[in-house]
């Protein structure tokens, strides 16, 4: 899933801190060589409050606003969010327009919270949150990454991350949280100027890892980016349902933790 995140840096076509990431293995496993990651909600999360910080950006400002009337507020201006991907199927392959999507949609938390949100006041909340949740420590691991990441390196898998985000996930995300140490690369949609789920993000990726779509599996938390963008390039998409939300049958293996994923590869690679 894709969430908040921004840098400047929009012209880079790659990451200039694949340097500094593992390299690949010489062990070799089995049929399946090579596993992607989705980033957002897979690997890492935000434990910041939105609404509350809302709340409090805008009192800070003078303007009082009950973390209450922005939760409420919430659900009406997720309608901005699916307008500007239906609008705009690219978007998430420029860093400009990422960051508008984001100061939008936390203008529309304020409006339906009950502030004017074409106002000067709601311009300067927006940007306020939205430098929050790119600062320093705004993102976490999930408990379960690491472990399963060294356990794949430690088996010869080649690791690679493939996320719609801002060009500054590398850098100022992933990076300083550890995984450089078995990630081998990363495909981030705003530097390669593609985005999910067409296919170009997955092709760049099998082209780093050296693989064929068969040797490859992708882990993401969205069905339709994760899942179908991968399968239309013939990768195996493995649906992570981290709150175990989807009890029905999918035509697609399913994991509720990244605990689970050693198996299910060994298992794949058997198939």
């Amino acid at each position: 899933m894709s969430l908040p995140a921004h840098d400047p840096r929009s012209e880079q076509l790659a990451t200039p801190h694949e340097a500094v990431l593992a390299s690949p293995r010489k062990e070799q496993c089995g049929p399946i060589r090579a596993v992607f990651f989705d980033a957002g909600l897979t690997l890492i999360y935000s434990d910041l409050p939105l609404a509350e910080r809302i709340s409090a950006v805008a009192g800070e400002r003078g303007c009082p606003l009950s973390s209450s009337a922005v939760t409420a507020a919430m659900p009406l201006a997720q309608a901005t969010l699916f307008r500007a991907h239906r609008d705009d199927p690219d978007l998430w392959s420029s860093d400009a327009r990422v960051h508008q999507l984001w100061l939008d949609f936390y203008r529309a938390i304020l409006h339906y919270a009950g502030i004017d949100g074409v106002s000067l006041l709601a311009g300067e909340c927006a940007a306020a949150i939205y430098a929050e949740f790119n600062a320093p420590g705004a993102w976490r691991l999930y408990q379960d990454v690491l472990p399963t990441l060294e356990e794949l390196h430690r088996k010869g898998y080649v690791i690679g991350v493939i996320s719609d985000w801002s060009s500054n996930l590398p850098a100022d995300v992933l990076l300083p949280l550890g995984v450089g140490r078995y990630v081998n690369f990363m495909v981030v949609s705003t530097i390669v100027r593609h985005a999910k789920p067409g296919q170009d993000l997955y092709r760049e990726a099998l082209a780093r890892a050296g693989a064929t779509p068969h040797e490859a599996v992708h882990i993401g938390d969205n069905y339709i980016n994760d899942i179908l963008g991968a399968r239309a390039t013939g990768i195996q998409g493995v649906f992570l349902d981290r709150n175990n939300r989807h009890s029905a049958p999918l035509d697609c293996p399913r994991i509720t933790t990244l605990a689970e994923l050693p198996h299910l590869l060994a298992r794949l690679s058997e198939a």
